[in-house]
């Protein structure tokens, strides 16, 4: 079934043909089934067209947390276009640069929000019951003139700049199908399986939790914004949904509790490092945790290992390349490097991004030709530092090149610094960062920033860490926290650590 449909909304169609009264969406006791998303969602693609959308526009979609969402993904896509998520809590001006940078002449949005669409677009408010009726009475969209294919634009990501300024990322729907295949087969997904969307819409892992589900025939749960923010909220959520699969990252992991969520077999990590300590936490015989890795520009998560906690292993690995994707470890002057050696990771293949939105001259040093390669073939310059075990057991995540932490004339990872505090049995979660130390004008300190009960002074720890820490490792400062602070994607926000 999978080789024969070309683009994302075609799988889910099969499924609509195939199940169509499976629970496709489940949002606040409401479900759609596969035949009701996949005709409303023709009904929106008419519309769409009619209003220009076509091959390889780009749509944006501003709504809140719900079914709207998956909705107008599909909508959008099945007009021939691609869509662009936004979170609807990012502030006014960088909202309407989005939609402006992206050439966007149509929003989808809902009625509280449309006051944030800039002038250029055109907002449809999916939530207006003038616009609901409207659609209900629309035949589907004729199939367009031209075909879609695999390799046609499927999304717009954006992501920070280095010069301040947003980059639009480019994604198509090869490299979603590629990684959603391999989901299917790995983790032995499909129908009967709940995978929740925890992520933020306007951050790729929505895209794999999203299309995880539907294009495997799982029912996707949705919850409003509120209730994924709240520990207790979410774990009643996951409870009452008997929800069976997550995508999160490690710094979410300390806010559930495992036991708490019987039903919770497949948990897809990504996003910073996993600890070993976290990843022993949450594996039990009935759940696997797997380890990801991936930038937005490589398709969301291009690496992939699952925990094995009887391994004797410091921190878990990121694995190996998703198949239909490759990785190579590099020098500064690009030459393979051998197992055991740390260098640059570059990763291409069918994941590829086709490069940054209208900036030729950035997508030219992020996407570099393959000279390992055949020619044409690309390769993404992730900027990370990994090397390749000597047992064979896969890629080691070391960290990023160009944040290597230096104290002292010592290099230091702070990852390695992290995982030690997290062998306290009273620390239950940690984050170390680098601080001008009080007083002094040029001399920097490791600062540990810890949550847990009872937290130990920094006497304490020191006595703990010195069992597997040189001197030079050990963290000057402690900060006690109620929890580590996390940005809108569910990563520490280090900006908020004041040590």
């Amino acid at each position: 079934m999978h080789e024969e449909h070309h683009c994302l909304h075609e799988r889910v169609r099969e499924w609509a043909r195939r199940t169509p009264d499976a629970p496709a969406l489940r949002f606040e006791g409401e479900e759609w089934t596969y035949a009701e998303l996949d005709a409303r969602a023709d009904q929106l693609a008419a519309h769409l067209r009619r209003m220009g959308a076509g091959r390889e526009s780009v749509t944006g979609v501003l709504t809140d947390r719900g079914p709207h969402l998956p909705l107008a993904a599909l909508g959008v896509m099945k007009a021939g276009g691609a869509y662009l998520p936004m979170d609807p809590d990012q502030p006014a001006d960088r909202l309407g640069h989005l939609m402006r940078d992206a050439g966007c002449e149509l929003v989808l949005t809902h009625t509280r929000l449309a006051h944030l669409v800039c002038d250029e677009a055109v907002p449809l408010c999916l939530d207006d019951p003038f616009t609901v009726d409207m659609l209900a009475g629309l035949a589907p969209a004729e199939p367009p003139e031209q075909p879609p294919h695999r390799d046609q634009l499927a999304y717009v990501i954006y992501t920070s700049g280095s010069t301040g300024r947003p980059k639009g990322t480019l994604l198509t729907h090869r490299g979603v199908l590629n990684l959603t295949d391999h989901i299917a087969r790995r983790f032995s997904l499909g129908p009967g399986d709940r995978w929740l969307q925890l992520t933020n819409p306007c951050f790729d892992p929505s895209v794999m939790e999203m299309f995880g589900a539907l294009t495997n025939g799982a029912t996707l749960v949705l919850g409003s914004a509120l209730t994924l923010l709240d520990p207790r909220a979410l774990t009643a959520l996951m409870r009452e949904e008997r929800v069976t699969t997550i995508s999160t990252t490690p710094a979410m992991m300390p806010l559930l509790e495992p036991a708490d969520l019987p039903d919770l077999r497949t948990l897809i990590v990504g996003g910073e490092q996993l600890s070993r300590h976290q990843a022993d936490r949450w594996s039990s015989p009935t759940r696997t945790v797997h380890n990801v890795y991936g930038p937005t520009e490589v398709t969301i998560a291009c690496t992939e290992q699952s925990h094995d906690p009887s391994a004797d292993r410091p921190k878990p690995l990121i694995g190996e390349p998703v198949p239909g994707l490759r990785a190579l470890v590099v020098d500064q002057e690009g030459r393979h490097l051998p197992p055991g050696e740390s260098g640059e990771l570059l990763m291409g293949g069918a994941g590829l991004a086709r490069g940054y939105l209208g900036r030729p001259g950035l997508t030219a040093l992020a996407f570099v030709p393959d000279p390992f390669g055949a020619h044409g073939e690309r390769l993404y310059r992730t900027g990370d530092l990994v090397r390749r075990t000597e047992d064979g057991g896969g890629l080691e995540f070391m960290g990023r090149i160009d944040t290597q932490v230096k104290l002292h004339g010592h290099r230091i990872e702070l990852g390695e610094v992290e995982e030690a505090l997290l062998t306290h049995p009273r620390v239950k979660d940690a984050v170390v960062t680098l601080s001008r130390a009080a007083g002094t004008a040029d001399e920097d300190v490791l600062v540990a920033h810890v949550a847990g009960t009872e937290v130990p002074d920094l006497g304490e720890l020191h006595t703990h860490l010195r069992r597997t820490l040189p001197v030079y490792m050990l963290p000057g400062r402690l900060a006690v926290l109620d929890q580590i602070p996390l940005t809108p994607n569910g990563k520490v926000d280090r900006r908020a650590l004041v040590g």
